[in-house]
């Protein structure tokens, strides 16, 4: 699959992660795929996948996720800048318009995504939806208590 083919695929993910079809989401993976999401971990396997997408969208609605610039090479990789909004259904935030600027990488097999990798300021997203500092300084201590750095 060529660059053209890896921004189709790039554009396609971001059009159903919009979408609340958990399951559409999904389907773009391969069943062993690795999703890497920048705040909420490691996903491994496509139900995993189809899991976390849910969660997105019971904690948030009106998601925009905007590829900005997409590099791809003639095979299987691919790596790009995006725009991410949502309005946020979180308590400490309800009704708040968030943004986030980041990065993803993304290996394809055949028609599958096998391996996603995305790269964002998870401490200024919390921040944005007002969770305080404390909680977020104990999240990322969980988050690396076991050496994941």
């Amino acid at each position: 699959m060529g660059g053209q083919g890896m921004e189709k695929v790039i554009k396609e993910l971001c059009r159903r992660f919009e979408r609340g079809d958990s399951a559409a989401f999904a389907d773009l993976f391969a069943e062993d795929a690795v999703y890497i999401d920048s705040l909420y971990g490691i996903y491994k396997g496509r139900g995993a996948i189809m899991v976390f997408h849910r969660k997105c969208h019971e904690e948030a609605e009106a998601y925009k996720f905007r590829p900005v610039t997409i590099l791809a090479d003639e095979g299987k990789n691919a790596a790009f800048e995006w725009e991410f909004s949502f309005v946020s259904l979180m308590p400490s935030s309800r009704g708040k318009e968030i943004t986030l600027k980041g990065a993803s990488f993304l290996t394809l097999k055949g028609e599958k995504i096998v391996s996603y990798r995305e790269y964002a300021d998870s401490v200024a997203l919390l921040l944005k939806s007002n969770i305080p500092e404390d909680r977020i300084i104990n999240f990322y201590r969980r988050k690396y208590s076991d050496d994941k750095i």
